[in-house]
């Protein structure tokens, strides 16, 4: 009944649409595309070189650095600073982990030893706020209670007042002007009034002879629609990037980093900070400091950047996690899984369509007279759906008859290790169905080359942790981890 109403709706959404209208509507859509690409080329913040000399300390706050210094976004990195900052400046005080307590976090509690005359900025009155929230007792904080969701309300608001705290000294403004969104804007609404207009096509075509004409108009509607909301993406969240006087500012905090590294402030535990000495918390601000990191996990670390120490001079780097169909799958069950999948499609089209047109199944016809424009129906929503195996199925096997004898291999660090469902553009309960018990890793492999790294799929059997030196060889399109050697290591088969 579902596949009856499907073939319903179909045949009531439009008349066979004109040939002439989808292509040109297709012709403006790739040109919209490729205008919003090279808008996004060329609003991408720059990447500055450090300084020749770094001086003093500037006076802007550790999270307003972290924004500097990570292409004008906050990261978790900026919550850790603030807090390593007010302790430096008297307002907390940092502990380490109970001797007696299995877990290693670190913990905080309030104090009253800030210099008279020191004023709090918005963002860190917030954070202060945050652990006077929690300290219901006279025993510390351990870390794991002020820890956030950095998709959530609290993070929104931090994240808001350091902006308007970075805005305000000329730092940073808006990535997109009016005009750059407009003109993409403007061509994907005329593809979409192109493609409403060739919808006046012949209407005396059947449905099941116009199945791949109107599939096409339902793919280049769909690509309308992924490219407005793309649009109206960029202009809803407002992305920052420097200003002329951020750039300045950003290459002083990054010769300010390079001298951090020298003074080992890398693996310094948060701790450990005195009173008065604010360069720990610039160094978790410049994402150096691991050591805090450890001792005080306070948000999950941005999952599309990364800073990698590998190459001439550390620098930030891009990682990217692709969603193509079959990725993380071995190349030969991808070629032979897709080939079943594209004949069982093609199979079943083959037998829809001949049904839809009468040329098949005669008996049910026969039995069945008055209801037979609901079998036409039906064998004709059947054919609609048999061209997603059929187009699934040539994909995945294309890319796995590239892989089959193709191998790429990396040496370096391993920025980023996350699951799936982490990482993929879909609403959470839809991310853990589809990973439920099988288990698998994205890995993104920094060889001190690229300035952006596209991660690799991994199994449990070549699972390398974040932080790790690793050998990868992967497949260089479906992106399957053949095999991962931690550096130092011979591993058997």
């Amino acid at each position: 009944m579902l596949i009856g109403m499907a073939g319903l709706s179909w045949d009531a959404f439009a008349a066979a649409p004109s040939t002439t209208g989808l292509v040109i509507s297709a012709l403006l859509l790739g040109i919209g595309a490729g205008t919003l690409w090279y808008g996004e080329q060329r609003v991408a913040p720059e990447r500055p070189r450090p300084a020749g000399a770094s001086g003093a300390l500037r006076r802007e706050s550790p999270a307003v650095v972290n924004m500097l210094t990570n292409d004008a976004t906050l990261t978790a990195s900026g919550f850790r600073a603030t807090v390593i900052d007010l302790a430096a400046r008297g307002w907390l005080r940092l502990l380490p982990p109970l001797d007696d307590d299995d877990d290693d976090l670190g913990r905080v509690r309030p104090a009253a030893t800030a210099y008279e005359g020191d004023a709090l900025l918005p963002h860190e009155r917030l954070v202060l706020q945050h652990v006077m929230a929690r300290f219901t007792t006279d025993r510390a904080i351990p870390a794991r209670f002020l820890a956030v969701d950095i998709k959530g309300s609290w993070w929104r608001r931090f994240r808001s007042l350091v902006t308007n705290d970075a805005r305000s000294a000329g730092l940073v403004t808006r990535r997109w002007p009016i005009w750059l969104l407009a003109i993409p804007g403007a061509i994907v609404l005329l593809s979409a009034l192109v493609w409403w207009s060739s919808r006046g096509g012949n209407a005396e075509v059947a449905v099941v002879d116009s199945v791949e004409r109107r599939l096409w108009a339902v793919a280049i509607l769909v690509a309308i629609v992924a490219l407005g909301c793309r649009v109206v993406r960029h202009a809803i969240e407002r992305p920052l990037t420097h200003t002329a006087a951020g750039l300045a500012a950003t290459q002083q905090w990054l010769a300010v980093r390079q001298r951090l590294i020298e003074g080992d402030f890398g693996q310094m535990a948060a701790s450990s900070v005195e009173i008065g000495d604010r360069r720990l918390a610039y160094a978790s601000a410049t994402c150096l400091a691991d050591g805090a990191a450890v001792e005080f996990p306070l948000a999950r670390e941005d999952h599309h950047r990364a800073w990698s120490s590998v190459g001439a001079e550390p620098r930030l780097v891009r990682v990217k996690y692709p969603i193509r169909l079959g990725y993380g799958l071995h190349p030969v069950i991808a070629l032979v899984g897709g080939v079943i999948t594209a004949f069982v499609g093609l199979s079943l089209r083959r037998f829809s369509s001949d049904t839809a047109r009468g040329d098949s199944l005669d008996s049910l016809y026969a039995r069945f007279p008055e209801q037979a424009w609901l079998i036409v129906d039906v064998a004709a929503g059947f054919t609609v759906l048999s061209f997603i195996p059929i187009v699934v199925g040539v994909i995945v096997a294309l890319f796995g008859a590239a892989d089959v004898f193709s191998t790429v291999e990396r040496t370096g660090v391993v920025l980023r290790a996350r699951r799936p469902a982490e990482v993929a553009p879909l609403p959470r309960f839809i991310r853990k169905r589809i990973e439920r018990d099988r288990y698998s890793l994205f890995v993104a492999v920094d060889n001190g080359k690229q300035s952006t790294v596209y991660a690799w799929r991994a199994g449990e059997r070549n699972a390398i942790p974040q932080g790790a030196n690793a050998t990868v060889r992967a497949s260089p399109i479906l992106g399957y981890v053949r095999r991962a050697t931690p550096v130092g290591h011979v591993l058997g088969d």
